[in-house]
């Protein structure tokens, strides 16, 4: 029994561990928005005001005359009393969490498609070997935005070419990325899951594990006594694979910017880099700290989940 408590205190201590970088993830993401916007030339309340007068009245009343550390601890006071504020550029006077919920739960679908299609696609491919390997390595080699060029004027040039021919009716997607369809949201999964180097890495870090778990000496004795691998193979593939997933999370967060902006789709990303463009330094730190949290959450809920399925850790807790 104490030595199960032993293991069990050191899994909390673990998370505790996880759970404080997390915050530290968040607090440094947070300031290191406010240097960059802080110090870009211009800011919100240069677009907004006509005269110096105007411009200098915006800026006191905005905070944005105030120290760096000034600004980034009244942030963090207020998002931890859940008070984001105000935008100041691109919505004016609306609020900041409502506008980060209306436009996060628009790319979490989107992301999610995303992580869920590219494991889908490493986990066979990761069985392929050295000649997947490079297979995907090609393929996946383009940046997101360029695969998105390709596919939206291969589709647009094609779809135009059979509609003078005839042979089709003008189909409701037509023309991308203007017209409002399902399939936007469609090549923007696909290209976040493929480009980039995206599911290269995955694949990687799937044949890698794969590799680690057929010369596992449970997995051998299992061949040994005459018994399937595979699902003793697949049980102990889990955590790993779910750490591979966690690592992506990231990934896919920063490819919504481009992906939102390629295809006009009004997720986070899109208005991250309205946020930014337009100084609206309130919203762009309401998004940053949001994207970090989704981040370091993911890590910690990949390292919790991790300590939970590993067998040894189960039992002994």
């Amino acid at each position: 029994m104490s030595l199960g408590r032993g293991r069990a205190g050191r899994l909390a201590w673990a998370a505790l561990r996880r759970a404080l970088a997390a915050v530290g993830s968040v607090l440094g993401a947070t300031l290191l928005l406010q240097a960059l916007v802080g110090f870009a030339p211009g800011d919100a309340a240069d677009l907004a005001a006509n005269d110096a007068a105007l411009r200098d009245a915006l800026s006191a009343a905005w905070g944005l005359d105030e120290p760096l550390f000034t600004r980034w601890g009244r942030f963090v006071l207020g998002a931890a009393q859940g008070e984001l504020g105000e935008s100041l550029t691109v919505r004016p006077g609306a609020s900041v969490a409502s506008l980060i919920t209306a436009s996060g739960a628009r790319s979490a679908g989107l992301a999610l498609a995303a992580l869920a299609l590219g494991l889908g696609l490493a986990l066979p491919l990761g069985f392929g070997g050295a000649r997947a390997r490079r297979l995907t390595l090609i393929l996946s080699a383009a940046p997101v935005f360029l695969a998105l060029y390709a596919v939206m004027t291969g589709l647009n040039e094609g779809a135009w070419a059979l509609i003078e021919a005839g042979r089709i009716q003008r189909p409701g997607w037509f023309a991308l990325p203007d017209a409002e369809s399902g399939l936007r949201w469609t090549i923007g999964a696909c290209a976040l899951a493929w480009g980039s180097s995206s599911l290269a890495e995955l694949q990687a870090a799937t044949a890698h594990e794969l590799g680690r778990v057929r010369r596992a000496p449970y997995v051998l004795a299992a061949q040994a006594r005459g018994e399937p691998a595979w699902p003793v193979a697949l049980r102990n593939l889990l955590p790993p694979l779910v750490e591979v997933g966690a690592s992506q999370v990231a990934v896919v967060l920063g490819g919504l910017i481009v992906v939102e902006r390629a295809l006009q789709l009004n997720g986070a990303g899109d208005l991250f880099w309205r946020a930014c463009s337009q100084r609206d330094l309130p919203l762009a730190c309401g998004l940053a700290a949001s994207a970090a949290l989704v981040v370091a959450s993911a890590r910690l809920l990949s390292d919790l989940t991790r300590l939970w399925l590993d067998p040894r850790l189960r039992e002994a807790a």
